[in-house]
């Protein structure tokens, strides 16, 4: 064996004794340590494999009847239920962490803004999250509704902009600018609605918005003094 090997030998040596000592004067410190790893980890397993499963079940049961009477627009049920199945809300409170959830306080946020109930539908409507493109567009763009009709001009103009440039598509984007551009302009933003405005022309010119766009970028170009280009 050749001295360096005795060396690293001696050393890897040193660091187990090191690492046993250090176990006997922390053995029950070390011990918690462990036992709350395998814990965690137990409970993760569980948690995961048994129990949000059976809240999706237990979720997907629940919201049938409200999820029937969003699509026949029969909002009161789903805001209230029917006396025999819960309602939209008592899903969405109950089973939030679940897909079934997720849907239901979408449907809670929509009936709330048919009521015209725009805080209520915002706190459930900000709690929505899909990963559809579309989908996820049209919820910033709910929201942003929302935040329009309580007067909150200059954030909901933000908030479509965002629906339009982060979810980027053709059928909710220029719709998305156009309303951001809009509100700009109510709130005496031109630089940011002529932004919005000459997005759509650049990037969405076969939508149905683009037709419209120059219109809309003359007019808040007059009101920055400058002429359309």
């Amino acid at each position: 064996m050749t001295t360096e090997n005795k060396k690293f030998n001696w050393q890897e040596t040193f660091k187990i004794n090191q690492i046993a000592e250090w176990y006997e004067q922390n053995r029950r410190n070390a011990n918690m340590i462990l036992v709350g790893s395998l814990v965690a980890v137990a409970g993760c397993i569980y948690y995961l494999k048994m129990y949000l499963p059976q809240q999706e079940l237990a979720a997907a049961g629940e919201l049938f009847m409200a999820e029937r009477y969003f699509e026949k627009d029969s909002m009161n049920q789903v805001l209230k239920g029917d006396g025999k199945y819960p309602s939209a809300v008592d899903v969405a409170d109950e089973y939030g962490n679940t897909k079934a959830g997720n849907l239901a306080k979408f449907y809670a946020g929509r009936a709330f803004m048919s009521k015209k109930d725009f805080t209520n539908a915002l706190e459930y409507l900000n709690e929505v999250e899909f990963d559809d493109e579309i989908m996820a567009a049209l919820i910033l763009g709910l929201q942003a509704d929302c935040h329009s009709e309580l007067g909150e001009t200059a954030k909901a103009a933000g908030i479509y902009m965002t629906a339009a440039t982060i979810r980027e598509n053709i059928f909710t984007s220029p719709m998305m600018l156009l309303k951001a551009g809009q509100h700009f302009e109510a709130v005496k933003d031109y630089e940011g609605a002529v932004k919005a405005y000459k997005l759509i022309r650049t990037k969405y010119k076969e939508s149905q918005q683009a037709q419209l766009s120059n219109k809309y970028i003359a007019r808040a170009m007059a009101q920055l003094g400058q002429s359309p280009d």
